[in-house]
């Protein structure tokens, strides 16, 4: 499956309160303003140029995203992080909103990372090459204009992700109701920002 066709399948969950006037649904896909990865291996290391964002749990290593989001008219459906496995271990993951003071791409280290919520959203990697879609909506607030994610495990097998430097960077995908009329030509424009 092509990634406009996965945006599209993995926000098609939800729908506007019943009762309420018709709505249509607008998909907003952003690609992250920073991200990257730490690990108690290395707690001074920055690797905010790597093409890969490491998991691990033994030992730890953490990948932090962070989005900024456009301003929106109407009301939040659902938001799905999307992320591409650049490794062959296929094990389980988790997604928690990172809390505290903001973080540098460029200086963040395992040292002076923000901490995690506690509450997380989990998931599974299958196989390399696969993109995997977590619904993160209730991480996001209506009026957060940044979106911080920190994805952790605790399983032995490493995990790797693509970063913003690679090919395949993390995507957010929120859906949107609004009042203003039907999507048009969502799934064409889509394909047309990310091509197969």
């Amino acid at each position: 499956m092509g990634l406009a066709m996965l945006i599209v399948a993995a926000a098609g969950g939800g729908s506007a309160a019943s009762g309420a006037p018709e709505k249509s649904l607008r998909l907003q896909v952003y690609e992250p303003t920073a991200d990257t990865h730490v690990t108690a291996e290395r707690p001074r290391t920055n690797f905010g140029r790597s093409p890969r964002l490491r998991v691990d749990g033994t030992p730890e290593a953490n990948a932090y995203v962070r989005f900024r989001l456009r301003k929106r008219a109407g009301e939040i459906v659902s938001v799905t992080l999307l992320l591409h496995s650049r490794s062959s271990a296929r094990a389980s993951f988790a997604v928690r909103r990172a809390t505290g003071r903001p973080w540098d791409e460029r200086r963040l280290t395992y040292a002076t990372a923000p901490k995690c919520s506690l509450r997380y959203a989990s998931a599974r990697v299958e196989r390399h090459g696969m993109w995997t879609a977590i619904d993160v909506t209730s991480f996001v607030d209506a009026g957060d204009r940044e979106v911080s994610l920190a994805i952790t495990t605790r399983g032995s097998r490493e995990l790797s992700f693509g970063s913003r430097e690679s090919r395949e960077a993390p995507r957010l995908v929120v859906r949107v109701a609004q009042d203003d009329g039907a999507e048009n030509q969502l799934l064409d424009s889509l394909r047309r920002r990310y091509p197969d």
